[in-house]
């Protein structure tokens, strides 16, 4: 009931959201659709982290579009998940690519609790970046794959993109 309002709502006084999402569609060759269901994302994608099985979720503003040169079905769209305080949206970029191979892996930014553990002790990454070490947290079901796909130069992208987390699984490559 909730989101008929919320539709019926954007329709008489608009989405500036949405329509930037049209937007960007447009100029960078996505299709653009409102919404659509959760039920409709790959369970690979449905099994990662941001994807909280207990809670109410839905998806608007999905935009995609197959990339030839690249091999790889590219979808953005914003999900929306209803906790106790409401409505908490993210955005997700999700990158299917048939030439990945990844392992089950989350990098996400450390929580309070553990940034203040990190000023007195060095991690598994610090010889890489202690920045990285302090800022992030690494969880793989191959760790190994980890420790050679996190290189110097990965650590400068992640550390530019501080509070995104970005989960791996097979084909695909999530950003949020």
């Amino acid at each position: 009931m909730l989101e008929f309002l919320e539709d019926i709502g954007a329709l008489i006084f608009g989405d500036k959201r949405m329509d930037a999402l049209k937007h960007f569609a447009g100029l960078k060759g996505f299709q653009f659709r409102r919404k659509i269901k959760v039920k409709a994302l790959p369970l690979e994608v449905q099994r990662m982290d941001f994807y909280d099985q207990k809670k109410s979720k839905s998806v608007k503003g999905y935009i995609f579009k197959k990339d030839v040169k690249l091999n790889s079905f590219n979808q953005i769209f914003d999900y929306y998940k209803t906790n106790d305080f409401g409505n908490k949206g993210t955005t997700i970029f999700i990158y299917d690519c048939e030439g990945l191979a990844l392992p089950t892996f989350v990098i996400k930014p450390k929580g309070g609790f553990s940034k203040i553990g990190s000023i007195f002790s060095s991690g598994e990454w610090s010889h890489i970046s202690a920045e990285f070490d302090k800022a992030f947290v690494v969880e793989s079901n191959d760790m190994n794959y980890m420790r050679m796909a996190i290189t110097i130069q990965f650590a400068e992208v992640m550390l530019r993109l501080k509070n995104f987390s970005l989960e791996g699984h097979g084909t695909y490559l999530v950003i949020y």
